[in-house]
């Protein structure tokens, strides 16, 4: 049955014997007897939960709640936890004492079951001396058979050091104001939760609004200096950061009034890596670490998930399976997988991927896109080793494609040479496997989930955007229309994407749609299949969220362009002729990548959208829609049987710290999607624009 769970005996031996989690089973009645807590007048000098509380994954009877806790004890404290169906605890419905271990860095995940379907429940922790933590709003999933929409906002992206979590302010004040069959029931966190390094924005001073400086990174190990920053090493640098990050009165805030479902990309550990390892180095050693860190700071039911539509549940709980060491990959599978011992124990120690289910109305199909992967698109030799690598310009696709098959391209006989910067040069990938994005397991599951899943819409939670973003290169002599700049991304994995495209088609799954981020800007669009030369089909719509925080992709881009490639430099980002050399940088990369490079071009010369838009080539990128690369923000999806209403919310730069109004909104803008039939597809309606458009970011007809 979809949605059914395992035995409770079952989920008991998993989760109960797991790093600092516990079960509980609620009431069905409000209990007698339980404590009214009257804090000491030192309660909070001597225990606080300064990360405050959370909640995840909801199922229709259960729910994931989150703590951490610091006190006077060097070793462990005691907390009781309360659930109550009122904020004001007078019905509570259970009352456990729990433990807070110095071994998990005192944090404690406790899976709560035996809830109502479809139902708010509100939760606090007690620590000795009747501290008391914040109090905790939740809710469940409907029932199985349930016809309930969904209200899901999705982030990404979030530098404690470049800016303000602010976004989350502007989601709960408008969430707040919102009727109620509109407010939103979770948060999708698609990665980036956390940056392992201290950068920060040029000439930026955060400050909260009492003058309090935001702070500067001051890793217990000394972390490691880079050429452009500081980065975490060891276990107590993520533990640090996690601590950090949670600081900010805004996640806080979203986190004790909404349920999260995480998962992670990159950043989470260093930026680009795949399995256990970088082209830098061989890093087992910190993924252990990072996993063990995600799983003590970020709550999920992973080993008590619900088996979902596949029938079986992968995830697990984080278990420490002894010293490893870095070791270089070895012993590569078909799909890329290194069966290096001690790089199996490291991902080996937790498993994140796992399906939700919200009634009849949607599974959410929750993807790890790193632990598993084979190579970036781009060899590591063509890059170099740098810990941030990426190629001076846009590569051409089919060169990618042919990297990304490996011994597979050409049907089996891989050329002996590509071209590469203009040179000729051995294949480097001649020998390799497929780039196996999702890894030969996950990927069954993942085609299982889709196919078996009975709810009417599949949602991809997806760590990085599946859609292809080509970039017009025609005004150079070997450049063509769609080559590709982020091979970190799906465009790094072409093969295993027309796989999944394929099967989504031919298997006639309709109501696929990705939600994503990564990327560092909006964006809408389509995830196409290549049928052959002349026919393209949609098969999938995608949405992107920008950052939360992390510079807007238009700094980035301008960033890595002007070290590198400075002849592109005016197709990413301008400033307006007649506003002299100090004006505001402006994003021509929108019109690069919705209109081409002549379009872009015009704009950065003379600043005329009309006559940019004069010169636009409509065949790059038809399946985009929208690209607003200086945004920051995240989307919200409203979604019903009948359609999914997405909104982009674009705010202010986030290094201002607004307090509780806010930061003010730039824009929004809004799309509409019905749902559709297998022999149909999808058709994202035109956009509904309040405020100002982004400048050229939308695409008309």
């Amino acid at each position: 049955m979809r949605g059914s769970q395992i035995s409770r005996r079952e989920f008991v031996r998993l989760f109960g014997n797991s790093a600092g989690c516990f079960v509980a089973t609620a009431s069905l009645s409000p209990l007698s007897g339980c404590s009214d807590p009257r804090p000491a007048e030192d309660s909070a000098a001597r225990y606080s939960f300064p990360q405050g509380v959370a909640s995840a994954d909801p199922q229709p009877d259960a729910i994931i709640l989150w703590t951490r806790v610091e006190g006077e004890s060097a070793e462990s404290v005691n907390l009781r936890l309360q659930l109550a169906v009122d904020a004001e605890f007078d019905e509570v419905l259970l009352e456990q004492t729990v433990q807070a271990d110095s071994e998990f860095d005192r944090t404690v995940r406790v899976f709560v079951d035996g809830l109502q379907p479809s139902t708010r429940y509100f939760y606090r922790f007690i620590a000795p001396l009747d501290a008391v933590s914040r109090t905790g709003r939740t809710r469940t999933a409907p029932p199985a058979d349930g016809n309930e929409p969904l209200n899901v906002a999705v982030a990404s992206c979030q530098h404690f050091y470049q800016g303000f979590f602010s976004a989350y302010r502007r989601l709960i004040n408008d969430d707040l104001e919102a009727p109620e069959d509109r407010q939103i029931d979770l948060v999708l966190h698609v990665g980036d939760y956390i940056y392992e390094d201290s950068t920060v924005r040029a000439n930026v001073d955060l400050r909260y609004l009492d003058g309090t400086p935001r702070g500067a990174a001051e890793f217990p190990s000394g972390g490691r200096d880079t050429s452009r920053s500081t980065v975490a090493v060891t276990l107590d640098d993520y533990r640090y950061l996690y601590k950090t990050y949670l600081s900010d009165p805004d996640l806080q805030e979203a986190r004790a009034r909404y349920p999260f479902v995480h998962t992670w990309d990159d950043h989470e550990m260093v930026n680009d890596y795949w399995q256990s390892f970088h082209p830098s180095e061989p890093m087992q050693r910190t993924k252990l670490a990072i996993n063990q860190v995600w799983f003590e700071y970020l709550p999920a039911a992973l080993s008590n998930a619900a088996q979902g539509p596949a029938g079986f549940n992968p995830a697990h709980d984080f278990k420490h399976p002894g010293p490893v060491e870095n070791v270089a990959a070895s012993d590569l599978d078909d799909s890329y997988l290194s069966h290096e011992p001690n790089n199996l124990k490291a991902i080996g120690s937790l498993s994140i991927y796992r399906s939700l289910g919200w009634g009849r109305i949607a599974d959410l199909v929750v993807i790890d896109g790193r632990s598993y992967r084979g190579e970036r698109g781009l060899d590591s030799s063509l890059l170099g080793s740098e810990r941030v690598a990426y190629p001076a310009t846009p590569v051409s696709a089919d060169l990618i494609e042919v990297l990304n098959a490996g011994r597979t391209a050409s049907e089996g006989n891989p050329p002996a040479k590509i071209r590469y910067d203009g040179r000729e040069i051995d294949n480097p990938r001649i020998d390799a496997p497929v780039g196996s994005m999702l890894g030969a397991e996950q990927k069954a599951w993942f085609k299982s989930s889709l196919e078996k899943s009975t709810a009417r819409w599949k949602l991809i939670c997806n760590n990085t955007p599946m859609m292809h973003f080509g970039f017009d290169m025609t005004f150079r002599e070997h450049g063509k229309i769609d080559d590709v700049w982020w091979s970190d991304s799906w465009d790094g994995y072409p093969v295993e994407r027309q796989e999944l495209t394929r099967f989504i088609g031919q298997s006639g799954i309709a109501n696929v749609v990705s939600l994503t981020g990564d990327r560092h800007g909006q964006y809408a669009g389509y995830v196409t299949d290549k049928e052959g030369s002349e026919s393209v089909t949609n098969v999938l719509p995608e949405f992107a969220c920008a950052g939360i925080s992390a510079r807007s992709r238009l700094e980035l881009q301008y960033g890595v362009t002007r070290r590198a490639a400075s002849e592109l430099l005016p197709r990413v980002g301008f400033r307006h002729p007649a506003s002299g050399p100090d004006a505001e940088l402006e994003p021509s990369l929108n019109a690069w990548l919705l209109h081409g490079n002549r379009s872009a071009d015009v704009l950065a010369t003379t600043g005329d959208s009309n006559a940019a838009l004069e010169v636009a080539n409509e065949q790059v990128n038809p399946h985009l829609v929208y690209a607003d690369n200086h945004a920051f923000g995240y989307f919200t999806a409203h979604i019903s049987e009948e359609a999914m209403q997405v909104e982009f919310v674009t705010i202010a730069r986030p290094v201002i710290d607004y307090g509780e109004d806010g930061p003010p909104v730039v824009r929004r803008v809004g799309y509409s999607l019905a749902s559709w039939q297998a022999d149909g597809g999808p058709e994202i309606s035109a956009p509904e624009i309040e405020g100002e458009a982004p400048l050229l970011g939308i695409r008309d007809g």
